[in-house]
């Protein structure tokens, strides 16, 4: 059995093949070392949830407490395939937590899990054990090692020695066809230490934050990766992202099309607001869900959800107009620009297409601004945006679509999906 990716679009598109054997890191600073660790634990999901098995290391986390934290930030999904493997004896923890709390864990309740002395021998001994004993129950299972934290473990010993056990690590998951994982956090130690993990590696992720107006803005780059393929989409380029229950999204960053949109607007003595010679009204979110609550009110919800599309049809029409003759543009490219422009006046953010304008049918996953400010609902409330997926696309195509929303953030999904199709 081989594995070939790890089930994160993100690091897939760079990672190169899984089934030769690889070696990454996951570094961040202590602003972002959950998200880090955070990764790292979707990553070993999915390659359990395909048949894999993995091998933590962990420098400060007692067992007894991993199954809680899995059920409380993944998917049933994800935990009924950890569960799985643990049965099945395709996953073992290496305990390397303090001697008191190791002291306080009851090992014995749990298959293939072992406190051991924090020692580097010790600990690739250990690993080494554990990967044989997998190889006789699964001989054609892929490993991962993953090790939770490396800088914890260079705290304890001298970074030389720490980077030595590194090293040995990789080149052995690397000849036998495994990955190894670690996760670093760069501001316990030194940056030439941080440095030298990174060409150690094959592949490096990093995690990291910056201050904008007083907010922490968290993104993810890529500093090292094996294989060029996509690499240049992504390589030394920040993301803003996020993380599902069972997924981590990277979102592209726009800054270019604020400029270009502060670029179009001007500003009148009237109170006037014109961008692309349009004027318009900036007003709060609660505003147009105060709009929304009251025309619910006053209409069945069938009537309701038909109002809200046919406004949003009309809107979408208009804005793909508006786009079109300002820009001179149509066809695809003009799908992509009112998306764009729509972006940056608000609207949210467009994370994924399936499909084909050609083929007549398109599924589009995104971040509703209204979803997102909306309520709990026990059913979609973006009728209105999927109206203006589908003016769009008629302006754009000349032909007339029909779009319908199956996923929603306001109903507890983790993102807003549409479906649209040409009638």
């Amino acid at each position: 059995m081989k594995i070939r990716r790890t089930g994160i679009d993100y690091v897939d598109k760079t990672l190169g093949r899984l089934y030769d054997g690889l070696s990454i890191l996951v570094a961040s600073d202590s602003f972002t070392l959950n998200d880090a660790e955070r990764l790292a634990g979707l990553i070993c999901l999915n390659f359990m949830k395909g048949g894999g098995a993995v091998i933590t290391v962990h420098t400060n986390l007692p067992f007894d407490k991993v199954s809680k934290e899995i059920k409380n930030s993944y998917s049933d999904e994800n935990n009924v395939a950890f569960q799985k493997a643990v049965r099945e004896g395709r996953f073992y923890y290496l305990d390397l937590v303090s001697g008191e709390n190791r002291l306080n864990a009851n090992y014995n309740n749990f298959k293939n899990v072992r406190g051991i002395a924090n020692d580097p021998n010790r600990i690739v001994y250990e690993i080494n054990v554990a990967k044989n004993q997998i190889k006789q129950e699964f001989p054609e299972t892929p490993i991962i090692v993953v090790y939770l934290n490396v800088s914890s473990s260079i705290v304890d010993f001298d970074p030389k020695t720490v980077l030595k056990m590194i090293r040995k690590l990789t080149i052995d998951t690397k000849r036998e066809g495994d990955i190894f994982l670690g996760v670093a956090n760069r501001d316990i130690h030194e940056l030439q230490v941080t440095n030298t993990l990174n060409h150690v590696v094959d592949y490096s992720v990093n995690f990291g934050f910056e201050t904008i107006d007083d907010k922490k803005q968290s993104y993810v780059y890529t500093s090292r990766t094996p294989l060029v393929r996509e690499a240049h989409k992504v390589l030394n380029q920040r993301f803003a992202y996020f993380f599902t229950r069972d997924n981590f999204i990277t979102i592209f960053p726009l800054y270019y099309s604020f400029d270009e949109l502060k670029e179009s607007m001007s500003f009148s003595e009237l109170g006037q607001v014109s961008v692309l010679g349009w004027n318009h009204i900036i007003t709060p979110i609660q505003t147009l869900l105060l709009f929304l609550e009251t025309l619910k009110k006053l209409h069945s919800h069938e009537e309701y959800q038909r109002i809200l599309y046919d406004l949003g049809l009309h809107v979408g029409i208009g804005a793909a107009n508006l786009i079109g003759s300002e820009r001179g543009i149509n066809n695809k490219k003009l799908f992509e620009e009112v998306l764009k422009y729509n972006t940056v006046a608000g609207w949210g953010r467009l994370l994924s297409i399936e499909g084909s304008i050609d083929e007549g049918r398109l599924k589009i996953a995104g971040i509703s601004t209204i979803a997102l400010s909306y309520s709990r609902s026990d059913h979609p409330v973006c009728a209105f945006v999927a109206g203006g997926l589908a003016g769009i696309l008629q302006v754009a195509t000349k032909k007339e679509w029909k779009g319908r929303e199956t996923k929603c953030i306001a109903k507890g999904d983790d993102h807003c999906e549409f479906e649209l199709e040409l009638k």
